[in-house]
């Protein structure tokens, strides 16, 4: 029967097969003591950019303000003059009462921050958003050859695709010694605000708190006259982005176009880092690895580290052993590179197994500290989907998580650390009364497609005869699904040819009541019912014949792939025959079908089929009919149910969403071709 279509999710198609240089995963598939997704998932890179025109706030600057010689890159980064003097882009500002800024309060915690320990310190900010497609503002030229895109001039507002929606905010971390205009930031923030996120940047200007490199912190003579300073950088890093993000959440422009519940995080290097810190981990701050918490803002939701700083060996970034980093549970995602010794990947790894929450770590082969131009779409695909799942919540982008081990072309990228998170539950397949089969003789098939549940129900109406109705259920809370209940009249199911629903003598639909149903979990439910004025509530559960499979909604594409069948089934091309279907249970063997059409005079008529493999893709079996009690049968005796055999059904799959039914039922022999029922797309896959 037709349903309506809720909105399209994520759609990507399935490409190659994986090709990891064997010994290297071997390697750290083993450090990390877990295996890759069960069942192998490759997709291809995100379209870069994403779907959003993007614009960004003003940092209009007046380069006449350097000396000769000077590196305008110095300002945006707070390197200091030769002589000690300091540089920050605050410096060279053209409009700075247009600019957005911020102001931190470094706690008086010398122990953290050293010198600056009861200071307040400048931070300027860049923010980058979605913009309508037709934003007439020029872009910004810089002097490097980048661009700021549509950026705003003097006080005007922000312009957005629409009047009302709410963004995500996410938090930007550059790596240190970087600024969100330096190299190629600016192109990564646009990205990420392509893919409809509101994204903040401060520019840290982290050597206006210390002069070191990252490759210092290996050198023992540095740690001894450079650690307060290195340390108090460090923690003044999460304290700017959450002082970025109390900006947006309170600035006129900004507070009411940006969604406060949904905030996530992306840091390169040092970054990540940061990000971490601003979640509650501990920071390193002596010698001898002793640590303490910067701060903890509940507000981050989850982040992406690129080529993130744990640490050295000699040193961590959370304390011995990253100890720092117990009961953490930001939700986090490491992309990491094998070869990088500045942001080294055991380190890397020891602290992601002490995470409490959801985390995945993904290796990029052969790649050092800095951005791999081959890996981007490897990068900004893990990371947009990551971020999708853990700060939208997006269920499609977290079933796809649960399966994903590849993104197609570009670098060689692997899985290390298996994403943690539950796939969302899924309740498709054949469902029955609890305890199993104390009302044998009828039954309920779920397809269940992201926030919708399409149901089909097995009975029998007051005068004992096969009846079956339908229900597009529809996510309300939890486990809570509910909606309109149906029931239908239509041509006879041997009609040549069968004109679909809404054609002349096609099938048409009568609202008869309305059904809940609700889960406990993916093994017991129940149904509240009302329908024909009689209102009922059974406890169900599922029907079980063999090994029973895992359903996934969102996870694969590329619904062919599948090698479980267990779905709602309805005549290719879709549609062309809409108003009857038939749903397959597929267990081991064995392909149960309830096959849902319309007898002779055009009633609703269900038949059931247990069809056992024969050969490949085939399978075959009697087809059956029923009677039984009527459905407000109260107690129900399964003893009045009768079943009759009258005709026989094949059916053959050519790959996991085609395949041919082939049936003689009471003399009327057919082969339909039939196809998976999409109704929440990319659909949901079994196996």
């Amino acid at each position: 029967m037709r349903t309506s279509s809720p909105r399209p999710r994520c759609r990507r198609a399935l490409s190659r097969t994986p090709s990891i240089a064997a010994a290297a995963a071997a390697l750290l598939l083993a450090l990390a003591g877990s295996a890759p997704a069960a069942v192998p998932l490759v997709i291809p890179p995100l379209p870069l950019p994403g779907p959003y025109a993007v614009a960004c706030s003003n940092v209009a600057q007046d380069f006449s303000r350097m000396a000769p010689g000077e590196d305008v890159q110095a300002y945006w980064e707070g390197v200091p003059r030769g002589d000690g003097s300091p540089r920050y882009v605050a410096d060279l500002l053209a409009d700075a009462g247009n600019t957005l800024a911020v102001t931190v309060n470094a706690p008086n915690d010398a122990s953290l921050y050293g010198s600056f320990a009861g200071r307040s310190l400048p931070y300027v900010v860049l923010v980058c958003h979605p913009t309508a497609v037709a934003d007439p503002r020029a872009d910004y030229a810089l002097p490097t050859g980048k661009a700021v895109p549509h950026m705003q001039r003097g006080a005007e507002p922000p312009l957005w695709p629409d009047a009302a929606t709410r963004y995500p905010v996410l938090l930007f971390s550059h790596g240190y010694i970087g600024s969100p205009i330096s190299n190629d930031y600016v192109q990564a923030l646009t990205w990420f605000a392509s893919f409809g996120y509101v994204v903040a940047a401060p520019f840290h200007g982290d050597p206006r708190f210390t002069p070191t490199r990252l490759e210092d912190v290996g050198d023992l003579a540095f740690l001894l006259t450079h650690l307060t300073d290195f340390v108090a950088m460090q923690a003044l890093r999460p304290l700017s982005l959450s002082a970025t993000l109390d900006l947006l959440l309170a600035h006129p422009q900004w507070r009411d176009r940006v969604d406060a519940a949904h905030i996530g995080g992306f840091g390169a290097s040092m970054g990540g880092e940061s990000l971490m810190l601003m979640a509650g981990a501990g920071l390193t701050r002596t010698v001898g690895q002793a640590w303490s918490p910067v701060t903890n803002d509940p507000r981050l939701k989850a982040a992406v580290g690129y080529v993130p700083y744990f640490g050295q060996p000699i040193l961590p970034a959370f304390g011995r052993d990253q100890h720092g980093l117990d009961g953490v549970a930001l939700p986090y995602l490491a992309i990491s590179g094998t070869a990088d010794t500045t942001a080294p990947m055991g380190e890397t790894l020891q602290g992601m197994n002490r995470l409490a929450g959801t985390r995945e770590q993904v290796a990029l082969l052969g790649v050092e500290h800095g951005f791999d131009l081959p890996s981007t779409g490897d990068i900004f695909t893990w990371s947009v989907t990551f971020l999708d799942a853990e700060v939208r919540g997006d269920p499609a982008a977290r079933a796809t998580l649960s399966l994903l081990t590849r993104v197609a072309g570009g670098g060689d990228d692997f899985v290390v650390l298996p994403y943690n998170a539950p796939a969302p539950p899924n309740y498709g397949g054949l469902w029955w009364n609890a305890p199993a089969g104390s009302e044998g003789g009828w039954g309920i098939s779920f397809a269940h497609q992201g926030d919708v549940i399409f149901a089909t129900w097995f009975t029998y109406d007051a005068q004992r005869q096969p009846w079956w109705l339908i229900a597009e259920l529809h996510k309300t809370a939890g486990g809570t699904y509910s909606g309109v209940v149906s029931t239908a009249t239509g041509p006879p199911f041997g009609s040549v040819p069968f004109p679909p629903e809404g054609s002349p003598g096609g099938a048409i639909e009568t609202p008869v009541g309305s059904m809940t149903a609700s889960f406990v979990d993916t093994t017991h439910g129940t149904i509240l019912y009302t329908v024909n004025g009689v209102t009922q509530t059974k406890a169900i559960q599922p029907q079980v014949f063999g090994a029973r499979p895992t359903c996934v909604w969102g996870a694969q594409p590329n619904l062919a792939l599948a090698t479980n069948y267990t779905d709602l089934w309805w005549n290719a091309p879709a549609g062309s025959e809409s108003g009857w279907g038939i749903n397959l249970s597929h267990q081991g063997d064995v392909v149960f079908a309830t096959w849902f059409t319309y007898d002779g005079e055009g009633k609703p008529w269900w038949l059931v089929a247990q069809l056992d493999r024969t050969a490949g893709g085939a399978y075959a079996g009697p087809v059956s009919t029923a009677t039984g009690p009527p459905f407000s049968a109260v107690p129900w005796d399964r003893s009045q149910v009768v079943e009759t055999v009258i005709g026989t059904a094949m059916a053959s799959f050519a790959d996991g969403n085609h395949a041919t039914f082939a049936y003689s039922v009471n003399g009327s022999a057919q082969t339909k071709p039939i196809t998976r029922q999409i109704f929440g797309p990319p659909g949901t896959m079994c196996q």
